[in-house]
């Protein structure tokens, strides 16, 4: 299936809404809202309305943020990869985020079920000014079924530029049947990796960086670094998704000490810029 998602953010005021919005099944867009008002930043939930990714989808996600715009773009479950007997399938997210914008990127992990073959290609392009907070994360495949990394091949490719170069390129293939994930110097017999990049002002790079190698990591294997300029990367292996969720969210490295799950609106709090204190904001 040929799926689309085209959408771009622009400031209407002092509220953002949707300038564009091109949608093709099974990928769509749940209708913006503001639970922090209608000068907050707009909240987006990306789906997919099929039981998941089949054999064969070729799906084309594109979001551009324009000047000033902030948004917190989710999606509502995890990317569920099902087995594909011969074929592959194939996403590709271009995110353009424009100057002086904020955009938050918290998607749930990919599970790729037994079978299953899927490339995952990702282009960031950002602005000056622009704030970007980029999750990726990676499941085993279906544990409660007793499945752990029986999928054919998983494949990322992310590449994050500004208007100097290269700020970020990576891109790995993850092929079980080659090499078991399980074992030392791949997987550290842990099951979930997650990845997140923040790119901020220059100033705020080490006081990150000093801020995380701070935090109790708990029952996680995880190292942090900066990158080249912008911004820095951590990244993190885990036996479950909350834990990682907890350790990338939970943090208080973001928003003056402040956890992003105590001053989000998904965990019932008010999050807002004026309230963060001095942190990144």
């Amino acid at each position: 299936m040929q799926g689309l998602l085209e959408i771009t953010l622009k400031r209407d005021g002092e509220r953002t809404g949707i300038g564009v919005l091109r949608q093709k099944a099974p990928l769509r867009m749940i209708r913006p809202f503001y639970p922090e008002g209608e000068e907050g930043p707009a909240h987006l939930y990306l789906l997919n309305t099929t039981a998941g990714v089949l054999e064969g989808d070729h799906l084309e996600i594109s979001l551009q943020l324009e000047k000033g715009v902030h948004a917190v773009v989710l999606t509502p479950a995890a990317t569920r990869v099902h087995t594909m007997p011969s074929g592959q399938a194939m996403q590709r997210t271009t995110l353009s985020v424009g100057p002086e914008a904020v955009l938050e990127y918290w998607a749930e992990p990919v599970l790729p079920y037994a079978g299953a073959a899927f490339r995952q290609e990702t282009e960031i392009r950002l602005e000056e000014g622009t704030l970007l907070f980029y999750a990726d994360l990676l499941g085993p495949g279906r544990l409660g079924r007793g499945e752990s990394f029986e999928y054919r091949f998983y494949e990322n490719q992310l590449r994050i530029t500004d208007r100097e170069g290269i700020l970020v390129q990576e891109h790995f293939q993850l092929v079980p049947s080659e090499r078991p994930l399980e074992e030392i110097g791949v997987m550290e017999g842990f099951s979930h990796l997650g990845t997140l990049y923040i790119v901020c002002p220059e100033e705020k790079r080490l006081p990150l960086l000093a801020a995380f190698r701070s935090v109790d990591g708990g029952d996680l294997f995880w190292g942090a670094t900066l990158l080249s300029r912008r911004g820095l990367a951590v990244r993190a292996l885990a036996h479950d998704t909350p834990t990682l969720h907890d350790f990338f969210l939970s943090s208080g490295i973001y928003f003056g000490g402040k956890s992003w799950e105590e001053l989000s609106p998904r965990s019932g709090g008010t999050r807002a810029t004026k309230q963060a204190g001095p942190g990144v904001y």
